[in-house]
């Protein structure tokens, strides 16, 4: 419980420092050693590995106990949402070109320019994070010996680590968009299970899937 406690504040000061640090208007030193190209390619490889974990919590249907399945669902459908309205209010807040737009990088673009002017933070690498987080925090907190939870979280990360990645090599967005993306999706994967485990931290008050004859919720207050 300790080191979530710790992981929990860890993930926070990110998320303070990227919002504070990173340059919303400006492209720094850093960004400018990784401006590439648009690349459609790439793009949609990124789309592909974003999508991938964030269905990623779908394996504790295979590592969880039916009866644990409603109470996963519900965690994770918030956490899945309050990040999504996160990102769109980042974005819609926050005025920053993308690479693809910046002069002398502009020769290509995407057919659809409705994210033009919104590559702060990045929305694939946020809710990859998210997810990952989510996975990580709710097998350390339900299900911390099962034999799937290296296997799961380890491919987990990468796949929202590749997805950072891509987005940056793909023209989408500059270093720090993901940076920031993935501090602000950590934190919010992490609070999820996490604020969930402390409201029913009594196991008897969590909402049960009762599979037999009949199906049946049980939710106790």
């Amino acid at each position: 419980m300790k080191k979530t406690r710790k992981l929990g504040l860890f993930l926070i000061m990110s998320v303070l420092i990227a919002l504070v640090s990173s340059p919303l208007l400006a492209t720094n030193w850093l960004d400018g050693q990784f401006v590439y190209p648009y690349n459609d390619n790439i793009s949609l490889a990124s789309d592909i590995t974003s999508a991938l974990t964030m269905a990623a919590p779908a394996a504790f249907a295979f590592v969880a106990p039916s009866s644990d399945w409603v109470g996963i669902g519900l965690t994770y459908a918030p956490t899945f949402l309050v990040s999504y309205g996160v990102r769109t209010l980042l974005k819609g807040t926050i005025t920053r070109e993308r690479p693809y737009q910046l002069s002398g990088n502009d020769q290509k673009q995407p057919s659809d320019n409705s994210d033009f002017n919104q590559s702060f933070p990045s929305g694939h690498t946020l809710m990859a994070f998210s997810s990952a987080a989510f996975t990580q925090t709710q097998f350390s907190l339900k299900y911390p010996d099962s034999p799937y939870k290296s296997a799961v979280t380890l491919t987990t990360w990468a796949l929202a680590a590749t997805t950072a990645i891509l987005r940056v090599a793909s023209g989408n967005h500059f270093v720090t968009d993901v940076l920031a993306g993935a501090a602000i999706g950590s934190a919010l994967g992490f609070a999820g299970p996490y604020l969930t485990h402390l409201i029913f931290r009594e196991k008897e008050n969590a909402p049960t899937l009762m599979i037999g004859p009949s199906v049946a919720l049980q939710v106790s207050l």
